[in-house]
């Protein structure tokens, strides 16, 4: 790229619309993919939900040019008006970035997770998605691009991962099927298989399994485990006296883990992820639908053992 050139400019993304949903804090990766399309000159609106505004609040005082408003996905009235308070602008870029489940179903086997759990999850991770296209649709440009958020436990089994790896099959699959229906009006939809990234919700995850010591116990494999060793060796009695400062410890132990088992050994953080949907929601990546990207340093192509 020539130095001093807005990169927007370059792959087109200057003044775009972006509607990117799921923002919860700096943290997120909704965030940092918002936080990419604003550098490269968009006009970004964020949807959160209210429970997140407090953290949600700093953003705009950062960041005094961005929009955004609360929108619980699955609260139609509150999605219907989230779009609407959008006026006449069309939407060039939607991104996806929203998943739930509860503690039982990262914890349990899944033979033992009630059906209220999984219809939980399946319904905010994976329905959810659809559900917003409904309310967007009618203001999707030709070209335009639709981006969600997958793991790469919708491929394979990922023990700590649960039964929200069935959640984000069921989300890919979804793009299929979407990116058929869309191209129709030549929009395009994809997702991104992000790597390890330290978010808040990936932090809740440890938390479950801190407050369920049995559950470790029950684990297949030897990452999450022997992650948390290594934090309560460099941490000790942080476990109890943190939870939240001992959960990043664990983190960053299973992003070593997952780094020292890919063809490409580093640890994956947001601003990559937001790379990819850089080039997702610009023109360059016209001509591609219905396809899931991984973001994940090749740890999806290999069996390292």
């Amino acid at each position: 790229m020539n130095q001093g050139k807005n990169p927007g400019t370059q792959m087109g993304l200057e003044g775009k619309n972006v509607v990117v949903l799921g923002v919860a804090d700096e943290t997120s990766i909704a965030w940092g993919i918002a936080e990419a399309f604003l550098a490269c000159g968009s006009q970004v609106r964020i949807g959160y939900q209210q429970r997140f505004f407090s953290r949600v609040r700093l953003l705009f005082q950062k960041h005094p040019g961005l929009d955004g408003r609360r929108c619980d996905v699955l609260n139609e009235s509150e999605l219907s008006e989230f779009f609407e308070s959008l006026g006449d602008r069309p939407i060039d870029v939607l991104v996806h970035s929203i998943a739930f489940g509860s503690p039982e179903i990262f914890t349990r086997p899944p033979s033992q997770v009630s059906i209220e759990a999984i219809s939980q999850s399946m319904t905010v991770s994976a329905y959810s998605l659809p559900l917003v296209v409904r309310y967007a649709k009618s203001r999707l440009q030709p070209w335009s691009s639709v981006i969600t958020l997958s793991f790469a436990a919708a491929e394979r089994a990922v023990p700590f991962y649960g039964l929200m790896g069935v959640s984000k099959s069921a989300l890919e699959s979804m793009v299929r099927y979407l990116a058929l229906e869309l191209g129709r009006q030549k929009a395009r939809v994809n997702a991104i298989s992000a790597g390890p990234v330290e978010t808040v919700a990936a932090l809740g995850i440890l938390l479950a399994f801190n407050q369920d010591p049995e559950s470790i116990r029950r684990l297949p494999g030897r990452l999450l485990p022997e992650s948390l060793q290594a934090a309560e060796k460099e941490g000790p009695g942080l476990r109890e006296s943190d939870p939240m400062a001992f959960a990043k410890l664990v983190w960053k132990h299973v992003q070593r883990g997952f780094a020292q088992t890919s063809p490409l050994p580093e640890i994956i953080c947001k601003e990559d992820i937001a790379d990819c949907a850089l080039f997702l929601g610009s023109d360059l990546s016209r001509k591609v639908t219905g396809q899931v990207i991984h973001v994940d340093c090749g740890l999806s192509t290999s069996l390292i053992l």
